[in-house]
Formats: structure tokens, C-alpha cells, sequence
């Protein structure tokens, strides 16, 4: 047989395999299509038989994420309180529990994160044209906080916006951070926030968006919880004791319901209600 002729034919012969390659790969994403899709419409159907309704549009895609072990900084706490109160100085020689003054107000520090800015009307202004939210991104920014809405409650003579903390682009469900204001004044800043770098981490195998909502009727039932519509499921962290300068980071779902906040352990698949 001539060179070209075999050419040809090992050409076709390369194309056959790759045609059945690529059909056993369509047929294999196909199949996983469609067993998502059974076990989702099971999912659905254990929760409708529960009394449960979940939109099937708000079904979250599968996620992962690693378990990250954090080590605290606290060297930016002086900071946050020059960021918002103008030159501070420290109170006291308290590691545990630092206060700083400054002409704009004080700010205290904890150990386990939180904290509370107190400002003097006029330190800190929100600006003609700007509208709560993106008055209290400015204040965010200037702290070196990233967050994202969770809540606004603007009725009434003061105003509260909370944010919840991302860890690197992820939620942190635990740590998060209120503002409010008097009319045009910031007057407090306060809540949770972790700063520090990670140490080290580990992949585990997590749960499925459909074992998490199975896991969830399960918790709800053997609690004695009632519910009856779940608002939101959203994929994030929770961070373990935050009482030491090591902290876990673990990942859950989190489901808002119409009656409260449940949480879902993605890693061992423990159900824990928000107190």
C-alpha cells in the first residue's frame, strides 16, 4: 500500500476514535445530567411532602471549597480605629481587650474579633447624593472591609446596614459588620471580622445541594422545627472557637427559612439552628 493511502487511513482511523471518545463523554455528561436532575426532583418532592416549598429555580449547583485553618492578625486593629476616628491613641496595655481613643471617637477590640467604634457626630459624614449603602462602602473600604449586604433596616431615626464577611470571594456566615447612622452621622460600627492568612488546608468530600437538603428536612423533623418555605440556600464558611488565634474554617449551606436560619456542616452533615 502507497505511504498516502495508509496515511489516509490512519487519519480516518484517528478520527473514528475520537468520534467515540467524544460520544462516550457526551454520553457519560448526559447520563450525570440527568441523574442530577432525578435526584433534584426527589429532593423536591421529599421536601413538598414535608410541607417544605423550595422554588426549583433556586436549587444551588453543587460546591467545593477546602477546610482552612486561619491564623488571627490583630496588628491592624489600630488601623481600623485611625481609618474611622482620625489619629488614635491606646488605652491601657490590654492585649485582650485594646481600646483606642481618638478626636472622632473610641474603639474597642476583642480577642475573638468583634468589636464596637463609637463616633462622635461629624466624624464621619455621608455625602450629598450618596445613599446609605454606598456611604457605608465608602466606610468599608476605608477599613479594609469586605463584605456583602445582608440586611438593610433603614425605617426610622437611625439607620442599619450588615454586611456579611468574604473570605477570599466566599461568604463568611459567622463574622459580620453593622453600621449605623443618625441621619446624615455615622454614629457606631460594630460586629465580627477575621483578619489573618491561612495556615493550611485540606480537601474533603462534601456534601451534594441535594444531600444538604435532605439533611436539612432530617434536622428540622428531629428537632421539632417547623418551617414551611426556605427563602434562600447559599454555599459559604463558618469559622469554629473563635476564641483562640487559630481558627477553622468549615464549609456549610446555610438555608433561610420563613421561620429562622439552619445550617448544614458540608463536611459531616450535622444540622445546626442559628441561635
Amino acid at each position: 500500500m502507497e505511504w498516502s493511502k495508509l496515511k489516509n487511513v490512519i487519519l480516518l482511523m484517528l478520527v473514528c476514535v475520537n468520534l467515540i471518545l467524544l460520544l462516550l463523554v457526551g454520553s457519560q455528561a448526559s447520563q450525570n445530567l440527568r441523574y442530577q436532575k432525578e435526584t433534584r426532583e426527589a429532593a423536591q418532592a421529599v421536601l413538598e411532602q414535608g410541607g417544605i416549598t423550595f422554588a426549583p429555580e433556586q436549587f444551588p449547583a453543587d460546591q467545593s471549597l477546602p477546610v482552612v485553618t486561619v491564623a488571627r492578625d490583630r496588628s491592624g486593629e489600630a488601623g481600623v480605629a485611625a481609618a474611622l476616628l482620625g489619629e488614635v491613641t491606646l488605652e491601657g496595655e490590654s492585649e485582650v481587650r485594646p481600646r483606642y481613643s481618638g478626636p472622632g471617637g473610641t474603639a474597642e477590640f476583642s480577642m475573638n474579633g468583634s468589636f464596637t467604634v463609637i463616633l462622635q457626630p461629624g466624624t464621619w459624614t455621608r455625602e450629598s447624593g450618596q445613599d446609605y449603602e454606598e456611604a457605608s462602602q465608602t466606610c468599608l473600604e476605608a477599613m479594609g472591609f469586605t463584605g456583602t449586604l445582608e440586611q438593610a433596616n433603614l425605617n426610622g431615626s437611625e439607620k442599619a446596614l450588615t454586611y456579611c464577611q468574604n473570605w477570599e470571594n466566599t461568604p463568611l456566615f459567622s463574622c459580620s459588620v453593622s453600621l449605623h447612622w443618625q441621619e446624615d452621622n455615622l454614629i457606631r460600627v460594630e460586629g465580627q471580622w477575621l483578619e489573618g492568612s491561612a495556615v493550611s488546608s485540606s480537601s474533603e468530600e462534601l456534601l451534594t445541594a441535594t444531600t444538604a437538603l435532605v439533611r436539612f428536612l432530617a434536622g428540622i423533623n428531629e428537632g421539632g422545627y417547623v418551617c414551611s418555605r426556605i427563602d434562600e440556600m447559599t454555599f459559604g464558611y463558618l469559622s469554629g472557637s473563635n476564641t483562640t488565634l487559630q481558627v477553622q474554617l468549615t464549609p456549610v449551606w446555610r438555608f433561610i427559612t420563613d421561620t429562622g436560619t439552619y445550617y448544614i456542616d458540608a463536611v459531616t452533615g450535622a444540622f445546626t439552628p442559628l441561635e
